[in-house]
This record gives C-alpha cells, sequence and structure tokens, in this order.
C-alpha cells in the first residue's frame, strides 16, 4: 500500500521516554520476526491516526528505511487508549519473500436480494467476520465473497465449500468451519411485524 506513516527507529525505552514520545506526537512500536532482532521504533501519531482504523489498514505492506536499513513489514497488532481511543501502541511484522503470515481477511456476503431466504425475512447469522488465513504477504486479497443467491432459511455456509484465492489456506479450518446461516426471524421480529401489519390494517379500516 502506500503509506505515508512517518517512522524513525528509537534507542530509548521505558515509562518516562514512552511519555515523553507520546508528547511529541508517536506512538511507540517494534518490528519483530524474520529471524532478525526486534527494532525499536516510533510512529508519527498523526499520520497512523489517518490509516490505522481501515479495514485494510492490518492487510497491507510497508516499505521504509529504518535507519539504514530498508524494511520490509506488516502493521499486525495496534493497541488503542480505552477512553480515547488513540492508538498508544503498534507492533509490525517483518517479512521476507518466502514468508507465510497469518492475517484476518474480511467476509464478504453478495448477492443478498438474490436470497429466497432474505426475501421471506430471514437474516444472515455471521459467525465469522474475519477468517484467519496463511498466505504470502504479497498475496494477502482484501477479502474473502461469499454468495447467497439462491440460498434460503436454514443453510450454512461451509468453509470447505467456499472457494478461496490461490495461495490462501485456513489457518484453523475446523474452528472456522462453519462462516455464517440463513435463519428465520425471531419470534418477536415476527410479532413486532404482524403488529404493524394488524396496526396499518385498522388505520386503512378507520380511514374507510
Amino acid at each position: 500500500m502506500t503509506s505515508n506513516l512517518k517512522i524513525i527507529k528509537r534507542d530509548v525505552f521505558g515509562k518516562r521516554e514512552t511519555r515523553k514520545l507520546r508528547k511529541d506526537g508517536f506512538v511507540p512500536g517494534v518490528i519483530y520476526g524474520a529471524d532478525a532482532e526486534p527494532v525499536l521504533v516510533a510512529v508519527g501519531e498523526k499520520e497512523l491516526i489517518a490509516e490505522c482504523y481501515s479495514s485494510s489498514f492490518l492487510g497491507h505492506i510497508i516499505d521504509a528505511k529504518i535507519g539504514n536499513k530498508a524494511e520490509k513489514f506488516l502493521p499486525k497488532e495496534i493497541t488503542f487508549h480505552p477512553v480515547t481511543d488513540k492508538p498508544i501502541h503498534i507492533d509490525f511484522q517483518r517479512i521476507s519473500a518466502d514468508s507465510k503470515v497469518k492475517i484476518g481477511i474480511a467476509v464478504e456476503f453478495v448477492n443478498e436480494d438474490k436470497s429466497p431466504g432474505l426475501k421471506k425475512g430471514g437474516v444472515i447469522n455471521v459467525i465469522i467476520h474475519k477468517l484467519e488465513c496463511l498466505c504470502s504477504p504479497t498475496a494477502i486479497p482484501e477479502k474473502i465473497i461469499v454468495d447467497v443467491a439462491d440460498k434460503d432459511i436454514g443453510y450454512s455456509f461451509l468453509l470447505e465449500d467456499i472457494k478461496l484465492p490461490r495461495g490462501i489456506s485456513p489457518a484453523f479450518p475446523e474452528r472456522d468451519a462453519v462462516l455464517a446461516t440463513i435463519v428465520g426471524a425471531t419470534s418477536s421480529e415476527a410479532d413486532e411485524k404482524t403488529a404493524t401489519g394488524e396496526e396499518e390494517a385498522e388505520a386503512t379500516k378507520t380511514e374507510g
């Protein structure tokens, strides 16, 4: 991805140094992995905030020169402040050409207007919002598409039936065996619809 992150190497750590770092407009972070020593870094807070809330941020490679060395890495995990929701720490995973990464890929359901189950008032009960996958860092898809066309109430979207992009394999196939199901409206929803229909009928009768 094209990133505007300002990333610099830092040589100090500790609570006092971290507080000063944040006061100066930086977020502490670390780059690790690929059998190399971890590198402490500081990321510009303003630039990070502009990018980190995107759902695709954790799935794109970032190239940057840290000190005198060119690094290639993925944003791996961001810690947010519990009150302000601002990023307060970020981990990056260093990658190489032959490395595999585990990453959560968003699952998107399409053709909902062509599903008889949804037309009847059913809903998609999503179990897996992001599928944990293993793949090459240079071939991370933005999303996994699940087609709901022609699917009726009671249908289960099984992982084994989903065609994953080439080179992608599920990290936990047994745990994530069922991605979603189409379920009927709950009794409360059905009662609400019935009540609404009765009210409309009564209003029509009154007007007549």
